[in-house]
């Protein structure tokens, strides 16, 4: 495999936004993320929990509730408006200022008309038309805000939760047909913070004293009590039966209740708490938001991790039974971007960082050490320095940015327009602060872009809103539009650009993969579809082939002329790769050549990368792939003798979470981006209090 050096950057300070609130799409299985930032996430729970979209924040808008629609998106907030989504362009379409702070928005189960709850007292509905949401009426008013709502699925009635009761509303109308006081605290007033609402008209709720609560909705009597938690109950949720209910919040356990037959004659069912643990020890702090999403119970909140776990009783998983199906379904997901944050440019030995609202140049540090025992620390000679901070203007975030390879362009794009920049460096590669120059004039024709990314004769490659590629040529007064390719029939989701310029590959969401010929500008065709998500692929620098890794972390290369399977690729289908690298639920994110010897590319996820060499032969399912790992020192109990060990996978598992893992051009250097979890948690505010073992 030959000796790698390794720059190791931990200074990529990303902090993901906390959690605020969930929305499930029944019908297309999506749950959409609503983050304090502002910004929304699309997943595929059947993808491996595939990030398709991202929809930037901004620092005027404030997400407290998301709703699905008929397969639209709106969100609504405590800034007063209803904001609608196109999800295709990944970029707010319309939004409608009403005067109101929205506490809390939900959909009748028709998908025609939406409920908010308000600051000032009042349940609103409004129409969902073509053209967007139309205010239809106002329910009665009462005395304090309205925290949470949730419809019974007659459609008929809704539940509110407020300071001290609980009301159930009559759709038609307009009044409250039942008033339920809950228990108020001595010292403060009790708020219901979430309610749900099965099909016989029990009312769930989880409030500020730490209760989850079961009542009668047409009586409007207390069922069952529970002090499950130690502080305020944030969110509830049940699933679609009505069996099985679930609880969290400040105290970040999640309770689980069942609802039982009592005496088995089917008339005396009662809630009662379950004896299985969901989750155990997943959360850190404030759980804000929990949704069932099929099979899955999502959970997320302060510690902006989504945390998955089974919302059966028994799951139906195939040839598991107890408690390795729950552990089929348990994982805990690190909400870093499913999407490159980190761009280099080899000449000058640059590295670009992007944040929400602000790009970082680094410098990388350099060694005169050209040898040492694996594993070793080499002593650096220059140290790595920020040379730039670039800030934007706007208050949208930026959704993806890239440097040329001399380091003398840098372009970014949020969901309003791309801005390009000229970098003079200082000539002798000192840590002077470039002199940055903003391009002034932009094509009228270019959109704002997914992604982007340039050649190496400095051209701009980009996959803009409208599903179309577009090739820019620089320079520092107007660039112009070299050529814009057919829109693809979805969004594209990864980028790819050949070394030599010559040929682009794009993949959109709905499955299809087109390579480009960029000197002929015409297409050259589409490649063989495949029943799973590309999660990355990239071009070999020597040969004309393109390698791609799916969400199953199947691995093909085709060649990008004639868009047939490589013989490496059809040795691949044959041998069929290892169990436990297909078992593996961490996402392939990023795919890079060594490009001193294209037999071996690097694939990294988050918890792991991996160099394979094409040159070796596939591990067979009998050997170990999981050898010893790349980056650690020899064990002298380890001797290599047998020829049919050396497999072509190499797996480092020392630097984790990453953000980044690659090849570089510099000869035999690899960059890695790591961002330990302790740097995170040292990040976010308090948590409650919890007495641990021991102490």
């Amino acid at each position: 495999m030959g000796e790698f050096r390794l720059h190791h950057v931990k200074f990529f300070e990303y902090l993901p936004s906390a959690i605020q609130c969930f929305a499930y799409d029944e019908t297309r299985k999506l749950l959409a993320v609503g983050r304090v930032d502002a910004s929304v996430e699309i997943w595929n729970p059947e993808e491996r929990w595939y990030q398709e979209r991202v929809i930037p924040g901004s620092e005027k808008r404030r997400i407290d509730a998301l709703v699905w629609a008929r397969g639209r998106l709106f969100s609504a907030g405590l800034q007063g408006d209803i904001v609608e989504y196109d999800v295709k362009k990944q970029a707010p379409k319309k939004s409608t200022y009403y005067g109101n702070g929205f506490w809390c928005m939900a959909c009748n189960h028709a998908e025609t008309y939406l409920a908010t709850g308000s600051e000032d007292g009042c349940v609103r509905l409004y129409e969902i038309g073509e053209e967007g949401v139309t205010f239809e009426r106002p329910l009665d008013n009462q005395e304090g805000r309205i925290v949470s709502l949730a419809w019974h699925h007659t459609d008929e009635v809704i539940v509110t939760g407020s300071v001290d009761n609980i009301r159930v509303w009559n759709v038609t109308t307009g009044h409250a047909i039942q008033r339920i006081s809950v228990q108020r605290s001595p010292v403060a007033p009790t708020i219901v913070w979430s309610v749900a609402v099965t099909k016989d008209m029990t009312i769930i709720s989880g409030d500020s004293s730490g209760r989850t609560q079961f009542w009668n909705g047409k009586m409007g009597t207390l069922l069952r009590s529970f002090a499950s938690h130690r502080a305020d109950v944030q969110a509830v949720c049940v699933t679609s039966d009505g069996m099985t209910a679930f609880s969290s919040g400040v105290h970040p356990l999640i309770a689980k209740f069942e609802l039982v037959d009592k005496d088995r004659s089917g008339t005396n069912k009662i809630w009662v708490p379950s004896r299985s643990k969901v989750g155990g020890n997943d959360h850190t702090h404030d759980v804000k938001a929990l949704t069932v999403a099929g099979d899955f119970l999502v959970s997320g909140g302060v510690d902006t991790n989504l945390v998955i776990n089974s919302s059966a009783l028994v799951p139906q998983t195939h040839n598991l039974k107890g408690k390795d199906a729950y552990l089929r379904y348990r994982r805990k997901i690190i909400s870093f971007p499913q999407r490159n944050l980190v761009c280099c440019a080899s000449k000058p030995n640059l590295l670009v960082l992007q944040y929400p609202t602000y790009l970082e140049v680094w410098r990388l540090g350099s060694t005169q050490a050209v040898s040492g025992n694996n594993g070793d620390q080499l002593p650096l000679a220059e140290k790595p320095i920020k040379i730039l901070q670039l800030k934007i203007k706007g208050s949208d975030h930026i959704v993806c940015s890239a440097i040329s390879r001399c380091g003398t362009w840098l372009a970014y794009s949020d969901v309003d327009k791309v801005r390009l920049y000229n970098l003079i460096l200082s000539s002798d590669n000192s840590a002077l602060s470039p002199s940055v120059n903003k391009v002034p004039i932009m094509p009228t024709s270019l959109k704002p872009a997914h992604h982007m990314t340039f050649t190496s004769d400095n051209r701009l490659v980009l996959a803009s809103q409208d599903c179309s590629v577009q090739v820019l040529a620089m320079d520092s007064v107007q660039p112009t539009m070299l050529h814009s390719f057919p829109p693809q029939a979805d969004s594209i989701n990864l980028l790819s650009v050949s070394k030599d310029g010559g040929f682009i590959a794009a993949t959109d969401l709905a499955g299809e993969t087109h390579v480009y010929n960029l000197n002929k500008r015409k297409t050259v065709g589409k490649l063989p579809g495949y029943k799973h998500r590309v999660t990355a692929m990239n071009f070999d620098p020597k040969m004309a082939s393109l390698m791609i890794a799916y969400s199953d972390r199947t691995l093909k290369e085709f060649s990008a002329s004639t868009l047939s399977y490589t013989p490496w690729s059809r040795t691949v289908y044959k041998s069929g790769l290892h169990p436990a690298w297909l078992s593996r639920r961490d996402l392939i994110g990023q795919l890079t050549f060594n490009p001193q010897n294209s037999d071996q590319f690097l694939v990294q996820d988050q918890q792991s990368f991996t160099i394979i060499d094409k040159a070796k032969p596939l591990p067979r399912p009998h050997q170990k792939l999981y050898k010893e790992s790349l980056g650690s020192s020899p064990s002298p109990k380890k001797r290599k003798t047998d020829k049919e060990e050396q497999h072509s996978f190499s797996i480092c598992q020392k630097f984790k979470p990453l953000l980044f893992a690659g090849c570089l051009e510099d000869p035999g250097w690899i960059l890695i981006v790591e961002r330990p979890k302790q740097s995170i948690l040292e990040s976010l505010p308090p948590s409650l209090q919890q007495k641990k073992f021991g102490t």
